[in-house]
């Protein structure tokens, strides 16, 4: 199982989102596969914050690309607006 299990308690985020029926369907047998793997029952939406961080962790492009544009940050200021909200809301 690419997922490990889940230590720690997701903080809240809200997210909208919505999934095709296949893979709403997927998600669900996923969370019932986590269960057998780890003893642990989860809900399918608690799954897909770890599914995503996984998914970005394992992209090694995107971190030698993120390595990258962080230098280049550092280097030059940082790139966007500049009161730094992105469409950030808390």
């Amino acid at each position: 199982m690419k997922l490990s299990r889940i230590e720690k308690a997701l903080r809240s985020v809200q997210v909208r989102v919505t999934l095709s029926g296949d893979l709403n369907a997927a998600l669900e047998h996923y969370a019932r596969y986590y269960e057998q793997v780890h003893g642990d029952q989860v809900e399918p939406k608690a799954l897909i914050p770890e599914i995503l961080h996984a998914f970005i962790d394992a992209d090694r492009e995107f971190q030698m690309w993120q390595r990258s544009a962080d230098n280049r940050s550092h280097r030059h200021g940082p790139a966007g607006p500049s009161n730094g909200s992105i469409g950030a809301q808390k």
